[in-house]
């Protein structure tokens, strides 16, 4: 029965890895179909020193690439002269924990009762897409996905992993532009 309850546990953390959990907002006041043309931001990330392992060139540049692919595929330009949204991005790991107690949806008797408590640590990410309005430096929309990440993966794995995740968030962004 043990077994059981231990095998239900880690199959509910190894679900949560290859779940991506999506969301979005945006300020009503802008139209983003009226934007026609994007770049990267030009401001150096202030993330950039603290994090060396999320924040580097190779991640970078995977980032960059799915997300251009993205907005090209929305009808968006990338022009380095005055364009009309800005692109910014933030990575999150967080170190978590998921508790639970043995025997799990069982009855016992107080005789028979010995609750065991379990502790499940993991890695969770975060990627943040910002879209910006050059002229006001306002925040027009924001993209974000969070995941449970595996103890190790290959850079093949990693680029994977980046190109998913920014694909689930530009689902929720909105439509393509019309021309």
């Amino acid at each position: 029965m043990y077994k059981f309850v231990i095998i239900i546990a880690l199959a509910s953390i190894a679900g949560c890895r290859s779940e991506i959990r999506v969301y979005s907002d945006y300020d009503r006041e802008y139209n983003l179909k009226k934007y026609r043309t994007f770049n990267w931001s030009q401001n150096i990330n202030v993330e950039l020193g603290k994090h060396p392992l999320q924040y580097n060139e190779l991640s970078d540049k995977r980032m960059k690439s799915a997300v251009q692919e993205q907005m090209v595929r929305r009808g968006y330009v990338s022009s380095t002269d005055k364009p009309d949204l800005v692109i910014h991005y933030h990575i999150i790991i967080d170190d978590l924990s998921i508790v639970t107690t043995d025997p799990h949806g069982y009855f016992y008797g107080p005789y028979w009762m010995h609750l065991r408590t379990n502790v499940y640590q993991y890695k969770e990410g975060t990627l943040i897409i910002d879209l910006m309005d050059p002229k006001t430096n306002n925040l027009i929309w924001r993209g974000w996905a969070a995941s449970a990440l595996p103890e190790s993966y290959s850079p093949d794995q990693l680029e994977g992993l980046i190109k998913t995740a920014v694909a689930k968030i530009f689902r929720k962004f909105p439509k393509k532009v019309t021309n």
